[in-house]
Order: structure tokens, then C-alpha cells, then sequence
């Protein structure tokens, strides 16, 4: 075997690993919020250039592979913080209905944030469930829409 046709096998080989690597990388099993962009352009890329395509198709296609991976991101981020603003309102909404009436574990007036108990003693950002309870009854189970 000369060191030409090794040196070929040494890069065939060290190219189907990189691919293999590439290809678990961008797979679509893998969370959105996880996969790599550029992994995604450069196995594009990879796999144009073996399969003969011209170079610059190649890359063209590479850099639409790495814009749609950085689009879904992108989007399932939006929807995320969007969730996440929701999910806040919601509590604030259920917290302003639970602050209505006295806290009858720590004993906080109505309108006030409950105390914490234990060490800190501090303010807590959700009230005790006892005076979300007593607040639901007063307010027939009502719950903010």
C-alpha cells in the first residue's frame, strides 16, 4: 500500500466520522433548542461536495440549512418566552385574587405579600396555600380566566 492510497483511505475514514458526528448533531430527534446551525451547514455542505454538486450550489445550500436551523430556533424561543410571559400573567392574576384576603398562615393582611417562615423570614413571591384556598372559597372557586 503506498502512502498515497493510505493517506486516501486515512480521509475517507476521518470524513464518514466527521459526518456520522455531524449527522447526530443535526438529527431531528434532537431538541430544537439543542441542535447547531453551523453543524447543519457543514454537513450540507459535506454532503453537496462528495455527491459532485457544484461549489457554489453547495455552499448556497449549506448557508439555507444553517438560516433554517437558526429560523426554527429562533421561533421555538419566541414561543417559549411567549409561554413564559402567559404562564406569568396567570400567576400574577391568581396572586392578585389570593391577596384579597388575610393570610391565615402567616398572618399578613390582605394586599400584602405573604412572610416567608424559616431563617430568611423574607417576603415569598407566591402566597401560602391557605390563603389561596380561603381566597378560592370566598370567591365561590373562581379562578382568573
Amino acid at each position: 500500500m503506498t502512502e498515497e492510497s493510505f493517506n486516501a483511505l486515512k480521509f475517507a475514514r476521518d470524513l464518514a466520522g466527521l459526518q456520522a458526528d455531524l449527522e447526530d448533531a443535526t438529527n431531528e430527534w434532537v431538541p430544537v433548542d439543542q441542535q447547531n446551525p453551523a453543524a447543519s451547514g457543514l454537513l450540507t455542505v459535506i454532503n453537496e461536495l462528495t455527491a459532485g454538486t457544484e461549489p457554489t450550489t453547495a455552499v448556497a445550500r449549506a448557508v439555507d440549512a444553517y438560516n433554517t436551523v437558526r429560523r426554527r430556533m429562533r421561533e421555538h424561543e419566541n414561543a417559549t418566552d411567549a409561554r413564559r410571559r402567559q404562564e406569568q400573567e396567570e400567576l400574577e392574576a391568581e396572586e392578585a385574587i389570593t391577596r384579597k384576603v388575610q393570610c391565615p398562615f402567616c398572618g399578613v393582611e390582605a394586599g400584602l405579600k405573604c412572610r416567608g417562615t424559616g431563617a430568611s423570614g423574607g417576603l415569598k413571591n407566591r402566597s401560602h396555600r391557605d390563603r389561596f384556598r380561603l381566597a378560592r372559597q370566598l370567591n365561590d372557586g373562581a379562578t382568573p380566566v
